[in-house]
């Protein structure tokens, strides 16, 4: 039997991979979407910064990744890890239960920025992330980002053809 595959959509704040993850998801059969940046918010007075909270989220997603792919189900995950070190411990192991694609999606900051700014507010929350948060995700993730990704610019790709492209290579 094949292995189920795992796509991981790594970037920072506003680089599409929200939208890259629904769109794959919607057109791939039989296959599980989670963004783990929602999994913290399930947990009442979470903190944004918080590590115990993003920590928390990674063993969540972790357990219900491992759950999906061993009932063959595809697993489609979003998260800015923005580090290699926090990327690569996630992946511990996973790729002994799924083929795993690890896509990274970037674009110029000012246009991340706009992005943010032009999004729905959370619906647990009454604000956006500050200018200073969403400067230190960039610099964290040019900085520490994994460099074996497959990388998309999405300001000069659509998200269809990058959501195209993702498809060929997965199948």
């Amino acid at each position: 039997m094949k292995k189920p595959f795992l796509i991981v959509l790594d970037g920072p704040m506003g680089s599409g991979k929200t939208t890259i993850s629904e769109m794959l998801h919607k057109k791939l059969k039989y296959s599980a979407l989670l963004s783990l940046d929602r999994f913290k918010r399930l947990v009442s007075g979470f903190k944004l910064d918080s590590m115990l909270h993003l920590e928390l989220a990674s063993k969540i997603g972790r357990a219900m990744i491992i759950e999906y792919l061993n009932n063959n189900v595809g697993v489609i995950v979003e998260k800015a890890f923005t580090r290699e070190v926090y990327l690569k411990q996630f992946l511990k192991g996973l790729n002994r239960r799924a083929e795993v694609f690890i896509y990274q999606l970037h674009s110029p900051l000012e246009l991340r920025i706009k992005r943010i700014k032009d999004r729905p507010l959370p619906y647990d929350t009454n604000k956006k992330p500050s200018l200073a948060k969403i400067k230190r995700n960039s610099k964290h993730f040019d900085e520490f980002r994994y460099k074996k990704a497959r990388e998309f610019d999405t300001s000069k790709l659509s998200a269809t053809k990058i959501v195209n492209e993702i498809l060929k290579e997965i199948k």
